[in-house]
């Protein structure tokens, strides 16, 4: 069922590092809405940027558990590479502000 999951490209690597943060900033982001609704009156349990951060966070369980076997080197400097694109987009989009 899973054997795409199984091969050693850069391309997998590219591909898990973009869907899973995606699929993770959308599920947090509804859990923090359902939490915040039933808790908080609606006050934001977490920040919208911190669910970034979080979301991006997690690709590096997936590059650990892909850089760890030999056999698929390709794929974890996919997902490498990609996780550093995205904490560097986050980090400028995140201290714009400071820019002088």
């Amino acid at each position: 069922m899973l054997k795409f999951l199984k091969k050693d490209s850069y391309l997998l690597g590219f591909g898990l590092a973009t869907v899973t943060p995606i699929v993770v900033y959308f599920v947090l982001t509804w859990l923090v809405n359902v939490l915040s609704a039933k808790f908080t009156q609606g006050i934001p349990l977490i920040r919208f940027h911190n669910i970034i951060l979080v979301s991006i966070f997690l690709n590096m369980l997936i590059f650990g558990s892909y850089i760890n076997k030999s056999q698929y080197d390709k794929s974890g400097r996919g997902i490498m590479v990609v996780t550093f694109v995205m904490t560097g987009i986050y980090f400028i989009w995140r201290y714009k502000d400071l820019a002088f």
